[in-house]
């Protein structure tokens, strides 16, 4: 593999090599010689290029350091020469450096413009060749009356929904300007506002001292690390009164974005921000036939400006660049058209990609419009194409041991072979693991699919954010498991053709080593089960009053009324528990004789850690999983909601959802 130029001049020196490992060897030595590292092999990489244009080559040259965090060093290369070179150090400064540049040229983009950006890291150096082209114009097609209607609907009821969550945090910022911190009203006036929208993943209010007060205890926690979050000062308001974050990692609910405005004291004085985290896909719950885009015949996505995603009916894929994933590079033309969309405000065009299945290349017929909140300019697109639903094989006789099986060879093919061997034989469609009854899969602990011969499209695309019906982000509840030393993980699939059925199925995964786990998954029934999405708010608004109790009453009277089967807590559909972080059930009403025990280390049927998993959401600021348990003939799989009421101890209500006699054997 050669570049594309011959001759590069950076300053007084010069580099005459065609040769790309020369090449990279000559760079690396003459702008990165500060970075101490040992370059031990070269190869073609698939990585993901950092740019707005078109990647046509990306190599990399891993090596050692001790470097914790990336750098990037930028050549603009025109007429064969470098003409700017630059290094910066996050992410964000790498696209700003970039738009600057190319927009200082004060002209359009000639298609000899090259970017090459070397990506230093932990464990690699990435050299990107990125040749830039102007912004595509739309192909402007005709697009039925409704269509129009609907982006118009979409495009209102986005700007209500953004509007109406920005006027209440106002509402509580100017409440909060008579507390301080340690305020107990403080907190009172975040939880009225979480209550308010059981979508929320947590609130904060982070005052100018940074003091931390987060409704639920610890959701905030890991949201208010992401990068970017430490910055924020009263400059960060000059001409804006909310700032909406790119979607940032929640432990536990996954991709959020992030509402901000600032807080400021009786006096006047800027007294820190307040801070909402939401769930993004529920921002289309008020726009027609939303969120179960197989009730519509249009899909609907959010995504910025940048290129970032922000809301898709494929959650997986929000916080995804346009630019910088290569699975967008992918068929026809789709990138030619996605980038139409993200590079003009309004407008109507078609391009080529995978369907939602990413199972056929179909032509998508798109209109967008462009709201502008936050800070952010959001392409609200809304796409038509012929959507075929996947058939789904289901067997006719289930037995649930094969997945135990299955995985266990997996496993130890992998260490007797190795990972290379191990996922090629996985792949081979004649090989080995080829005829299992089971659908097989290898991930890596990061949540990149590694291998997945019922699902190939989706090899190298990162799954963490991946969600069940049920909201459930089940590639990472399975490397919860895998960190355990591996078990069982249930799910519920994707909806089918109708919003209320899908398949329970169960998966069975074990870690090769630290960095990857191989599994297999198969169906717990021979037919598929009812779904009902409003379970979820069901569940969150019945403990929400459980919270409001305890501020009103105190603890110990409202471990009583829990534990009174005909107390005023009590839910003939839910189940409430309270348990303390290490491990004491302090309120079951249906256990009463286990009231002060350990139960810590209570597992499921199929070996799950129960209270050790309903323990890590609480002090991760809580959120949803699922509990199985059984009685003499059947196994019940219930969805159980966990809020932590302080640092010593957690309420979760569960309800049941289905039950089968199937025993594992």
């Amino acid at each position: 593999m050669q570049l594309n130029t011959t001759v590069h001049n950076i300053g007084n020196k010069k580099c005459n090599s065609l040769d790309t490992n020369y090449f990279f060897k000559f760079v690396r030595e003459n702008y990165l010689n500060l970075l101490p590292h040992t370059a031990v092999t070269f190869r073609q990489s698939s990585g993901q290029p950092h740019s707005a244009g078109l990647c046509s080559d990306i190599f990399v040259l891993s090596r050692e350091t001790t470097i914790r965090s990336q750098v990037y060093v930028l050549c603009f290369v025109e007429d064969s020469k470098i003409t700017q070179i630059y290094m910066v150090h996050n992410l964000n400064n790498l696209k700003t450096v970039i738009n600057k540049t190319i927009y200082s040229m004060n002209r359009q983009l000639l298609l000899s413009l090259v970017i090459i950006v070397v990506v230093v890291c932990a464990g690699a150096i990435v050299l990107i060749s990125i040749a830039s082209a102007p912004s595509p114009e739309p192909t402007h097609v005709s697009v039925s009356d409704d269509m129009v209607q609907m982006s118009e609907e979409f495009y209102q009821s986005i700007d209500v929904i953004t509007d109406e969550i920005a006027d209440a945090m106002h509402d509580v910022a100017e409440e909060l300007s008579t507390c301080t911190p340690d305020d107990p009203e403080a907190k009172e006036i975040l939880r009225d506002l979480f209550d308010k929208y059981p979508n929320s993943a947590g609130i904060a209010w982070v005052s100018a001292d940074n003091t931390i007060i987060s409704v639920p205890v610890y959701s905030m926690d890991h949201v208010l690390t992401s990068r970017g979050f430490t910055d924020i000062t009263e400059k960060s308001f000059t001409g804006r009164d909310v700032i909406l974050t790119d979607p940032v990692m929640s432990n536990v609910y996954g991709m959020v974005v992030c509402f901000i405005v600032p807080v400021y004291a009786a006096d006047g004085s800027y007294n820190g921000y307040l801070c909402f985290a939401h769930l993004p896909i529920t921002l289309l719950n008020e726009t027609p036939d939303t969120p179960y885009y197989k009730d519509t015949k249009y899909e609907l996505w959010i995504a910025n400006s940048d290129g970032t995603v922000f809301c898709h009916p494929d959650l997986s894929t929000i916080g995804y660049n346009y630019y910088t994933n290569a699975f967008y590079r992918g068929p026809g033309k789709s990138f030619s058209g996605i980038r139409a969309i993200i590079e003009n405000n309004e407008g109507t065009t078609s391009y080529e990609f995978y369907d939602l299945s990413n199972t056929d290349v179909v032509e998508k017929v798109s209109i967008w419009k462009t709201l502008s909140f936050g800070g952010q300019d959001l392409r609200l697109v809304l796409l038509n194409y012929p959507y075929k639903v996947p058939e789904v094989s289901l067997p006719d006789t289930v037995n649930l041991a094969e997945i135990t099986d299955v995985t266990q060879a997996l496993y130890l093919y992998a260490k007797k072979y190795g990972k290379g061997a191990t996922l090629a034989a996985m792949n081979d469609p004649s090989g080995p693991f080829s005829n299992t009854g089971t659908k097989i899969f290898a991930i890596s602990t990061d949540g990149v699919v590694l291998s997945m011969p019922s699902k190939d499209k989706i090899v190298g695309l990162n799954r963490i954010n991946y969600q069940d019906a049920y909201g459930i982000r089940q590639v990472a509840t399975m490397i919860n498991r895998v960190s355990q030393g591996g078990g069982y993980v249930h799910y519920y699939s994707d909806p089918l053709s109708s919003k209320n059925q899908t398949i329970l199925g169960l998966a069975y995964v074990l870690p090769v080593d630290e960095t990857w786990f191989v599994g297999s998954e198969k169906s717990v029934l021979n037919h598929t089960v009812s779904f009902n999405p409003d379970m979820r708010s069901k569940l969150v608004r019945a403990v929400q009053p459980l919270q409001e109790y305890v501020n009103v009453h105190g603890k110990e009277q409202t471990l009583a009324a829990l534990n009174d089967p005909s107390g005023e807590l009590i839910n003939p559909d839910i189940s409430f528990v309270a348990i303390s972080y290490d491990g004491k059930l302090l309120a079951d009403a249906s256990k009463p004789d286990m009231i002060g025990d350990d139960v810590f280390s209570l597992v499921g049927p199929h070996g799950t850690s129960i209270t050790r998993d309903l323990v890590l959401i609480a002090k991760q600021g809580g959120g949803f999983e699922y509990v199985e348990t059984r009685d003499a003939d059947n196994f019940m799989l219930s969805l159980t909601y966990v809020e932590s009421v302080d640092d010593e101890w957690f309420i979760a209500g569960s309800i049941e959802l289905s039950s089968h006699p199937i025993v594992l054997s």
